[in-house]
């Protein structure tokens, strides 16, 4: 997965490969889901170190970092959503 994150954002990066707005409402969203289900799994991952004894620092940092996913993911979503409502104005 994260390798494909790369090679799409090399794809959209590059001035030579057209896009359309539909399209990168969908990437957003893509970018959204991707985000939201780090977010779970570094949740879980602080669950996980928490249970193993690791309380402190490392679960701290994990929990902060899952917290920190969930927030960008949610901004993905007013962004793919923003491109949408901007895609309808203009039609």
């Amino acid at each position: 997965m994260g390798e494909a994150t790369v090679a799409l954002g090399e794809r959209l990066r590059d001035p030579s490969v057209p896009h359309n707005v539909p399209e990168i409402e969908k990437v957003m969203r893509g970018f959204s889901l991707t985000v939201e289900g780090m977010s779970a799994g570094v949740g879980g991952v602080t669950e996980w170190l928490r249970a193993a004894g690791h309380v402190g620092p490392l679960s701290g940092h994990a929990s902060v970092m899952a917290e920190r996913l969930s927030h960008i993911g949610k901004e993905l979503t007013r962004l793919a959503e923003a491109i949408e409502q901007a895609q309808k104005r203009a039609s």
